[in-house]
């Protein structure tokens, strides 16, 4: 770098020396050395904030105690997901998946507890309203669903932070999965039929959204009625796996790429709760055989309330 005038030791009155037409000047470095260092340093600086700040450190110890969890090593799970907690204390998501974790191990008051918490992190978010709400049905706890389901739709008509055909669906199906545990009023039916049917006047026939109206019909004594809409709705999803499956070469039916095997997976799960909905439809429709088909196929697509396919 050349000395500024105000710290050279010449005078200006002495003349600059000449160069000998012998001597070369050493070779100045390329000035693009110096940026690329810089995008270097920053690159690195960037790298490590992003791998090591709170957040992502929390990110990286719940992923460490989904792997121990799926190793059947309960105590270290619990270990690594305190040790996200304490990187990411104010995360609503987090304790979400922590209180699932809790309630897979039957720890119903430690769940309850996560839930709360994410619950007054969250505030008024739809999706933390919506994941706390199914994770307190499938608990049973099913008044406290209700009302989650019922401030969704508080939220989505005074915040509009949420589509209120989708909070009208959710307050719907939490009012069927009360009714499935024996826990909603012939009132509360009648009132989730209402929402579904609005629900579907606002959107259309969305097949999940069929499918709640066809379980609510179970409870509400509409059993034929019940069968037509979740023969409607299994159509749609067979329709879209067949579609799938369609697309496949001969040699990828056995071993599927990795994006369509988890599309076909997603598909299964979701039509193992509707053929679930449908065999106790028939099964109160005296159908025996159908019914016995249907919860087949739903035992063997993944029905398992434990991990939310219900």
């Amino acid at each position: 770098m050349p000395m500024s005038e105000s710290n050279s030791t010449e005078t200006p009155s002495q003349p600059a020396p000449s160069s000998s037409p012998t001597q070369v000047p050493p070779p100045g470095r390329p000035p693009f050395v110096g940026v690329l260092i810089a995008v270097f340093v920053l690159s690195v600086v960037y790298v490590g904030y992003s791998f090591f700040n709170p957040k992502s450190m929390a990110q990286w110890k719940w992923a460490a105690a989904v792997d121990a969890m799926e190793k059947d090593d309960i105590d270290q799970a619990k270990l690594l997901a305190e040790e996200a907690l304490a990187w990411d204390p104010e995360n609503a998501e987090l304790r979400l998946h922590i209180a699932e974790m809790h309630y897979r191990q039957e720890e119903t008051t430690e769940a309850r507890k996560q839930i709360e918490e994410a619950i007054a992190l969250g505030k008024n978010d739809p999706a933390v309203i919506t994941q706390a709400g199914f994770l307190l049905s499938r608990m049973g706890q099913h008044d406290g669903a209700m009302l989650l389901s019922k401030r969704l739709v508080d939220i989505a008509e005074k915040e509009k932070t949420i589509h209120l055909h989708q909070a009208l669906n959710q307050r719907a199906y939490s009012i069927a999965m009360a009714a499935a545990d024996e826990a909603a009023t012939p009132e509360q039916i009648a009132e989730g039929m209402k929402d579904i049917e609005l629900a579907i006047e606002y959107y259309g026939d969305d097949a999940s959204y069929i499918d709640t109206r066809g379980y609510l019909k179970v409870f509400a004594g509409d059993l034929k009625g019940a069968v037509k809409d979740l023969d409607a709705a299994i159509k749609f999803y067979e329709d879209q796996r067949s579609e799938l499956l369609a697309k496949l070469k001969p040699e990828e039916v056995e071993n599927m790429p990795s994006g369509v095997a988890f599309i076909d997976n997603r598909l299964k799960q979701v039509l193992s709760v509707l053929y679930s909905h449908r065999a106790l439809a028939h099964e109160k429709l005296g159908n025996e055989k159908e019914a016995k088909q249907d919860h087949d196929l739903a035992e063997s697509y993944g029905l398992d309330r434990k991990r939310g396919i219900w």
